[in-house]
């Protein structure tokens, strides 16, 4: 193919090999922190051709590298927002686990308090009740001997009088 037949399309598609680009920049970074070359005027000359050669590829394939470094550089930073997204989650869901056991745990202890309560309340209304039957019956009792106190002086009323002699008596 030749300089003017390459396009963005074939370089997506995968027809054109992007791994040229990416040699000769590597040829480039050897090139320039290796000592091998000790002549500085051949160094140069071999990194200018080197920058010539990158200059000479099509924009396309040039454009289409920097898309693909762009898109890689887009999914890891996607593939971490998903990880913290994740892991964030997993700490929400155990802090949820944690305070179900409590708000379960408090509802039982609530339950065993409420059940304390209604028992020490039967067996005080048991008591107050046994304690009013006895207040009761001895007032039933007073009203008893009260009623025959009464009767008899009501029989005593009805009954003559007995005048005493004061003969008798001396």
């Amino acid at each position: 193919m030749s300089k003017s037949e390459i396009s963005i399309e074939d370089v997506l598609s995968g027809q054109i090999k992007m791994e040229y680009v990416d040699q000769l920049e590597l040829l480039k970074e050897n090139l320039s922190s290796n000592s091998f070359l000790n002549n500085k005027t051949n160094k140069k000359e071999i990194i200018k051709l080197v920058d010539n050669l990158i200059d000479l590829m099509p924009v396309e394939l040039r454009t289409a590298r920097f898309i693909v470094r762009e898109q890689e550089l887009y999914l890891k930073k996607a593939k971490d927002e998903a990880e913290e997204i994740l892991s964030k989650a997993d700490q929400e869901s155990s802090r949820l686990i944690s305070e179900s056991f409590v708000l379960q745990e408090a509802v039982v202890e609530a339950n065993a308090l409420v059940k304390q309560a209604e028992q020490e309340a039967i067996l005080n209304r048991a008591s107050v009740e046994d304690k009013l039957d006895n207040k009761l019956k001895d007032i039933q009792s007073k009203i008893d001997e009260l009623s025959q106190i009464i009767e008899r002086e009501k029989s005593n009323l009805r009954q003559p009088r007995k005048i005493i002699d004061p003969e008798e008596n001396g």
